[in-house]
């Protein structure tokens, strides 16, 4: 690397080694989405690499940012090595900055390890002093902001803050409390820091009229003679005077199902003990924890006479630990609580005078502030505040008519609220945060989301019980009373395997003869498949979605409601995705490039052949001088499943099209004359 001097005599302006894409694997595909591309919408670029996790998109980023010279991986070092190298080439040109700018959201949200995430600081920092950052969009504001703090640049982080003035004011408000977080730096602080930190992390809750926040030694910590070893579970309030209306108001019955918890579940029962509305039923659920837990139930149980512990012979999850003690709860009104979250002491009153001001709704809801062990709220690209589905406050005779929740392991709390406001009305909210909720790596759904990314099952699932809805909606408004559902063993629409391990109604199926892999974001009227039945006519056939690669558009296509609507309707039709256990005899890839960018995920799902359907337009030049890399998407398949595909025309092809395609690509795939393209060979 060569040092050059300006006239000026700076001399931060370094050269950039030149990399070589040409004897690379898949330097086609990095190429064609560099060209065609990353200059015009390098934020859909990041958004897509955060999809797909593709290093393929991290370099058309970095190459776009850099004129050419360095892939994402150098780009990495460099900026490791010495801060001051990349600064001019990203800063240059506007095109430059911009991908530059993709480039660290996409490091920052990925995640990947510390060196990526000092990567992507180092970018902002530098456009930060060369004045770029007016001339960004809101979300580098706020990635900017997130990854300084998350790396430790506290410091920095304070004088850059004036200049995000894109930044989302919550996003602000809470970066400012945890910059003023005395701990962090070790020791024992001062009163005075102490105190201003109180009185940030309370702001959220006196602002919406409620008790201030405290963090100290709570009392079922001061009755214990311990300390809790993390802030979070110091969390209190002064105490509260109980509600006037809460003595003669209906019985609350807070379930709280827990499995192999810590310490944080004497706090999280500390802190519904300490609510103002007194007229309570605690149903504390040990989901099979084990004998090894049984004198932290006990002492849990002890702590409130208004307790009860209710026990399970067989972990089953939080759902069915829920059912469990619905089938004994006395409460008019049902709520819950998870065992290492903590509640305001106004909670309970605030979410039962939702309903009891407004008879006609069926289910109230609650917001809550998300925080680490230590009181932090930095989860990146997320905001502090969102809404409590644990919270969820329902009235008996809802759970009555439309039945308990989906036996699963998880995801069935936003199932249940929105099958309420489906089947029952819409669920009140108060708007406010009336908790602090524990985030914590491990946990079921933390793994699920990270920014712009979701698991394949959670989108599989969300889509499979919105079209169940859907079905119950249509029966309660041609019959009213026919959109009623009962318990049953098994869920009533497609469930991710993995969220049924170990249940009864786990599926004993593991195989499907046929499957279709194809971007279904297009309604079937409009991205018809071959007839299941003619290519398969006994047997399950499975539907698998992934996204054609689409830069400009920064959304997930995710698979049209309509598909799920046919999967709920017939059972014979499955989704699959790649997380799914599951092997497929026969795989039918009905649009290549969904496999371009897809193998940078692990695939759980095993294929034992593979058949490429493929069109002319695939295998002719693009404006960027290359075809579909067809060599790639054979790498891709045997990476994935250890198999090279076969070739054959797409099914719409009519004969005209087919011959342009033999024409095109010699020999790739067997002449047709019509009727169905060819099979495996």
């Amino acid at each position: 690397m060569a040092r050059t001097t300006r006239g000026d005599g700076d001399t931060t302006s370094r050269k950039v080694p030149r990399v070589r894409l040409d004897d690379r694997p898949d330097f086609w595909t990095t190429w064609r989405i560099w060209h065609s591309a990353t200059a015009k919408h390098p934020d859909g670029l990041a958004h897509l690499a955060l999809r797909t996790k593709s290093p393929l998109v991290l370099d058309a980023l970095a190459l776009a940012a850099t004129e050419g010279r360095s892939d994402a991986a150098a780009l990495s070092l460099l900026a490791e090595l010495d801060p001051d190298l990349p600064a001019p080439a990203i800063c240059a040109r506007r095109r430059n900055f911009r991908a530059a700018a993709g480039l660290a959201l996409a490091w920052s949200g990925l995640g990947r390890d510390e060196a990526d995430l000092r990567a992507a600081a180092t970018l902002y920092h530098r456009m930060w002093e060369h004045d770029r950052f007016r001339q960004l969009p809101a979300p580098h504001h706020q990635a900017a902001a997130q990854v300084f703090f998350l790396t430790g640049r506290h410091e920095e982080l304070r004088s850059l803050l004036p200049a995000l003035r894109k930044l989302p004011p919550t996003i602000r408000r809470f970066l400012e409390t945890d910059l003023a977080h005395p701990y962090l730096t070790g020791g024992h602080p001062s009163d005075e820091a102490h105190t201003a930190w109180e009185q940030r992390l309370s702001a959220p809750f006196t602002k919406a009229g409620l008790a201030p926040l405290r963090v100290g030694t709570p009392s079922w910590a001061r009755e214990a003679g311990t300390e809790p070893e993390h802030l979070f579970d110091r969390l209190c309030t002064d105490p509260v005077p109980a509600a006037p209306e809460a003595s003669d108001g209906p019985l609350v019955t807070v379930i709280m199902p827990c499995y192999q918890p810590d310490e944080g579940l004497l706090g999280s029962i500390a802190s519904i003990s300490a609510q103002t509305w007194d007229n309570l039923e605690i149903l504390v659920v040990d989901d099979a924890s084990g004998p090894e837990y049984a004198d932290l139930f006990a002492k849990a149980v002890a702590s409130d006479d208004r307790a009860a512990l209710v026990s399970v012979d067989r972990n089953g999850g939080s759902y069915l630990a829920r059912n469990a003690a619905l089938g004994v709860a006395k409460g008019e009104l049902i709520t819950f609580q998870d065992a290492d979250d903590w509640s305001h002491p106004q909670r309970i009153e605030q979410q039962a005078q939702l309903l009891l001001t407004d008879p006609s709704a069926p289910a109230s809801i609650s917001h809550a502030v998300r925080a680490m062990d230590d009181l932090t709220h930095q989860w990146f690209g997320y905001r502090a505040v969102r809404s409590n589905a644990s919270s969820l406050m329902v009235r008996r005779e809802v759970f009555d008519r439309i039945g308990p929740f989906a036996p699963i392991r998880k995801g069935a709390d936003s199932e249940y609220a929105e099958r309420i406001a489906t089947l029952a009305g819409p669920v009140r909210s108060t708007k406010s945060p009336l908790a602090v909720t524990r985030l914590r790596t491990g946990t079921l759904s933390r793994g699920d989301f990270t920014y712009q990314w979701t698991t394949p099952d959670r989108l599989v699932f969300r889509g499979s019980y919105r079209a169940w809805h859907a079905a119950l909606a249509d029966q309660e408004a041609a019959t009213p009373g026919a959109g009623t559902t009962q318990g049953t063993a098994e869920p009533p629409f497609p469930v991710p395997r993995a969220w049924l391990r170990g249940l009864d109604n786990a599926p004993t199926w593991d195989r499907v003869d046929l499957a279709y892999l194809d971007d279904f974001s297009a309604a079937p009227a409009d991205r018809p498949v071959p007839d299941p039945a003619q290519d398969e006519p006994d047997g399950r056939t499975g539907l698998w979605h992934l996204e054609v690669p689409h830069p400009e558009d920064p959304e997930r296509p995710e698979m049209h409601p309509e598909w799920f609507a046919r999967m709920v309707a017939d059972q014979q039709l499955v989704p699959l995705s790649r997380v799914e256990q599951v092997t497929v005899g026969h795989l039918v890839v009905l649009d290549p490039r969904v496999l371009l960018l897809s193998t940078a995920q692990p695939c759980r799902l095993a294929v034992e052949s593979v058949e490429v359907r493929v069109t002319p337009d695939m295998v002719i030049p693009d404006d960027t001088g290359l075809p579909l890399d067809l060599l790639a998407v054979s790498d891709a398949c045997a990476r994935w499943w250890g198999v090279r595909p076969t070739w054959a025309p797409a099914a719409h092809l009519d004969e005209g099209g087919r011959e342009e395609l033999a024409q095109a690509a010699p020999g790739l795939v067997r002449p047709v004359s019509g009727g169905r393209p060819p099979g495996p060979r």
